[in-house]
C-alpha cells in the first residue's frame, strides 16, 4: 500500500541562486567611485557623498568611511535585484561582480537593456566582455576606459582563483580602438587569442 500527499502546489525545478556581491567586487567598486566623505556637486547638478550615493545626499552632508560603505550596500540593492533578474543562465561570481560594477556605473535601466547583458544571455562571454569597452563612464569619461577594462578582466577571469583590484587595475586599458586592432590581429591570427 502506498501513501499518497497532494500538497496543491508543485514543486519547481532547480531554481537560480540569488547571487550578492562579493567583497572584491564591492572593493572593485569603491576603488572606482571613490570616497567622498563630504557631499560634492556632480556635473549632473546632484549632491554625491560616500561611495557615489545620491539619493539622500544633500549640501553639507558628511559621512565616515563605515557609514559610506553603508550607503553602498543599501545602493548595491536594487543592482544586485537587476543582476540576478537579468541574468537568465549560469553566472560566476567574478562575472555577477563585473556586471554589478558596470550597472552600478550606467545605471540599473541602461544595464538590463545594454548589448553586454544580451550577449552574456546569448553565451557570447567574449562579445559580452568587449561590449563593455564601448560604455563611457557618466560621471567621469576619463575613468570610462579604465574601469570597463577592468571589468573586462573581471568578467573572463578565471572563477576558480581569486582576482585582486590590483591585478584588475593591471588589465590593459582597453578603448574602443584598441579593441578593434586586438580583434583584427586575433583575426589575421588564431593563435594570438590566448
Amino acid at each position: 500500500m502506498f501513501a499518497c500527499f497532494d500538497l496543491g502546489q508543485s514543486v519547481s525545478t532547480a531554481t537560480k541562486p540569488t547571487m550578492k556581491v562579493s567583497r572584491a567586487g564591492i572593493e572593485l567598486i569603491k576603488s572606482f567611485e571613490g570616497l567622498r566623505s563630504r557631499a560634492v556637486l556632480a556635473n549632473d547638478g546632484r549632491w554625491v557623498v560616500g561611495y557615489g550615493h545620491r539619493a539622500s545626499a544633500r549640501e553639507g552632508a558628511e559621512v565616515s568611511e563605515q557609514e559610506a560603505e553603508l550607503l553602498l550596500q543599501y545602493d548595491l540593492l536594487p543592482v544586485v535585484a537587476a543582476v540576478n533578474e537579468g541574468v537568465k543562465g549560469p553566472v560566476n561570481q567574478h562575472q555577477f561582480d563585473a556586471l554589478a560594477s558596470f550597472a552600478v556605473s550606467v545605471g540599473v535601466q541602461p544595464f538590463l537593456a545594454s548589448d553586454v547583458l544580451r550577449r552574456f544571455n546569448d553565451g557570447q562571454m567574449r562579445e559580452a566582455a568587449d561590449a563593455l569597452i564601448g560604455w563611457a563612464e557618466p560621471a567621469a569619461a576619463d575613468a570610462a576606459p579604465r574601469r570597463r577594462s577592468a571589468e573586462r578582466a573581471l568578467l573572463q577571469a578565471d572563477p576558480s582563483r581569486p582576482v585582486s583590484v590590483a591585478e584588475l587595475m593591471r588589465a590593459p586599458v582597453m578603448t574602443p580602438a584598441a579593441l578593434a586592432a586586438v580583434n583584427a590581429a586575433v583575426a589575421a591570427d588564431p593563435m594570438q587569442a590566448a
